[in-house]
């Protein structure tokens, strides 16, 4: 159920971009620091909105990445912490009077 309806998601969104794309198709011109060039505004939409998620994920993956090494270290830390409280409880009692 969940599959179809991703992929019918899908199917919508391509459909309204297509949309988009055919309705927004006027050229404009792109200044960039050393050059310009003349693009429709639906491409560069598509390529701004690009440059965005490409951005978004290698910033996502960053924090991702971060928070993977703190949970090897909290995991490393509780095994440790498990042993010892598995060694204590075993150790016999030692009575000093």
């Amino acid at each position: 159920m969940r599959q179809l309806f991703a992929i019918i998601l899908f199917i919508a969104l391509l459909i309204l971009s297509t949309v988009f794309a055919l309705n927004n198709n006027q050229p404009i011109v792109v200044d960039y620091l050393f050059a310009e060039s003349e693009l429709a505004l639906s491409t560069l939409i598509f390529w701004v909105a690009l440059i965005g998620l490409v951005l978004g994920v290698l910033a996502m993956t960053v924090v991702v990445l971060k928070l993977r090494v703190q949970l090897k270290r909290s995991r490393n830390r509780l095994r440790k912490a498990e042993l010892e409280l598995n060694n204590l409880r075993t150790a016999p009692v030692k009575d000093t009077v």
